[in-house]
Parts: C-alpha cells; sequence; structure tokens
C-alpha cells in the first residue's frame, strides 16, 4: 500500500513539476512577445514624431540595415571559432586560474593579457566607428526640426501631451491652470493655498530624478509667493506676464539638461534592427509621408 502511495505522489510531482516548466516558459514566451511589442511601440512613437518623408524612410532602412551587417561581423569576430578570439579566450582564462590560486601573475602572461585586450578593444572599436560614421550618414538628412524632435524623444508608449516631462513642451497649459487659479475668490484661496502648493509642488517633481530631495515647506511658501504674485496682477498684465511666471515655475524644478550627441541617439533608435521592418511596412503602405 506505501509503495502504492509512494508511486502517486512521484507521478503527482512529475505531473505538477511539468505543469510548472510548461507555464514558465508560457510566460517566458509571453514576456518576450510583450517587450517585443512595446519595444515597437515606442519606435513608432518616434518615427511618427518625426515625420519622415519616403526618401528619408528607405534611408534609414539602409543604413540600419547596413549596421545589423557591421553587427553580424563583429560578432563573428568575437566567436570562439575566430583562432584570435581562442586565443584571447584561453589567456583571459589563465589569468583566472592564476588568480583562483592566489598566484603572482607572471610578466609573460601580463603581456599576453595586454595584447589580447588590447586586440579585442581595436576589434570593438571597428564596430563602433562604423556605426558611428552610419548615424553622421543619417544626422545629414534629417531636417533641424527632426533633429530637435529627436534630441528630446523620451520612450513612451503614449506620446505625451505637451507640457509633459520630457517632451519639448509648451506653456499653453499651466497658462490655463494658472488662470483658473486666478478666479478663485480670495477667502477660497487663503484658506487652501497650503493645499494647492502641495499639489503644483507634486506635479513639478516628474521634472527631478526619482528620490530627489526638496525642503517642502520652503518650496510651498515660494509657489505660494508665485501665486500671490499673479494674483496681484491687473489682467492686462496677466495676460502678458502668465507664461514668464510658468516657465519661472517650470525652470525652478527643471534640472539642466545634459549635453547630448544627437548620433547617439540615431545609433540607438534609428540603426537598429527593430526599425527595419516598422519603416517597411510604413513604405509598403505609403503611411507617413
Amino acid at each position: 500500500m506505501r509503495k502504492k502511495y509512494l508511486l502517486i505522489l512521484v507521478i503527482s510531482l512529475i505531473v505538477v513539476l511539468g505543469l510548472s516548466q510548461s507555464v514558465l516558459a508560457q510566460s517566458s514566451e509571453d514576456t518576450e512577445k510583450l517587450e517585443k511589442v512595446t519595444g515597437e511601440i515606442r519606435l513608432l512613437n518616434l518615427i511618427n514624431g518625426l515625420e519622415l518623408d519616403e526618401a528619408q524612410m528607405k534611408f534609414i532602412v539602409q543604413k540600419a540595415e547596413e549596421a545589423e551587417q557591421l553587427k553580424v561581423d563583429f560578432l563573428a569576430k568575437l566567436n570562439d571559432d575566430n583562432p584570435e578570439m581562442a586565443y584571447t579566450l584561453q589567456t583571459f582564462q589563465e589569468l583566472r586560474n592564476n588568480l583562483l590560486r592566489d598566484e603572482n601573475v607572471s610578466d609573460d602572461l601580463k603581456a599576453q593579457v595586454y595584447l589580447a585586450e588590447s586586440r579585442r578593444r581595436e576589434i570593438a572599436q571597428q564596430y563602433y566607428d562604423g556605426v558611428s560614421l552610419l548615424a553622421l550618414e543619417i544626422k545629414a538628412i534629417l531636417e533641424p526640426h527632426q533633429l530637435y524632435t529627436l534630441e528630446h524623444y523620451v520612450p513612451c508608449l503614449i506620446a505625451p501631451k505637451p507640457w509633459a516631462a520630457g517632451q519639448a513642451d509648451s506653456s499653453e497649459a499651466g497658462v490655463g491652470k494658472l488662470t483658473e487659479l486666478m478666479e478663485i475668490p480670495d477667502s477660497i484661496f487663503e484658506e487652501n493655498k497650503e493645499r494647492i502648493a502641495e499639489l503644483v509642488l507634486e506635479r513639478m517633481r516628474i521634472y527631478l530624478p526619482r528620490g530627489y530631495v526638496l525642503d517642502e515647506e520652503a518650496e510651498k511658501a515660494w509657489i505660494i509667493a508665485l501665486l500671490e504674485e499673479a494674483r496681484s496682477l491687473s489682467d492686462v498684465d496677466f495676460a502678458i506676464e502668465s507664461a514668464e511666471l510658468i516657465e519661472k515655475l517650470k525652470s525652478r524644478y527643471k534640472l539642466p539638461a545634459l549635453p547630448i550627441d544627437i548620433s547617439i541617439k540615431i545609433e540607438r533608435f534609428l540603426l537598429t534592427y527593430e526599425i527595419i521592418p516598422l519603416l517597411k511596412s510604413k513604405l509598403a503602405a505609403g503611411i507617413g509621408f
């Protein structure tokens, strides 16, 4: 009887483990599909924002295909089948084993390591230089407004409305909100200005890195002073100065942008394998130009 129960238990475990592996495999497959489609959405937001014409699309497809070939050639050179890379791997393994034994590294081994690493870097640099040249070719065919769009593009699933974090923005939405605050009666504003300042401060946090620490009391006082300044203006002066007040508010919480090499963004987004089928689909359908 015990053997019978043991057999049933073993069979049950096999079934459960089999199901678990099946579920994990399906989960992994679904995750890959999700990553693929979300990546395509992000690229399509950029493509649509650039408003590329037919010639530009064809040119980018050509350069992206050239970049893919450069990648294939680069990986082939790094493959173990390449005698040069096999020697490099053997050298690094020897260094690792030497360190595991806590032995001194001989001068001969040092020389071999330096030579192997130098050659590996040289091969990598050849690949990066080739991709950089392709990026410069694409940069040359983009219009100034397209370069601006690319410079300010932040990968997203839903293209942000104006005045959203990470995109070229406008003060119109901010002026609209400020106008609504101006229409609040004085008594209600005085009673709720602390809460209003908290809400404004919360909205401004999108411009700051996650975890950035603010002196909240000081910032709320500054925001209240700005709102009071706006409320003290006449209708005519408010119409003239409202946009400037919004820019003053945003600039306080927007960190200085780091210089961006636009070629790096071209390499990252326009010279990827994933962009090729998307642009070919648009070209085949005649969409976007």
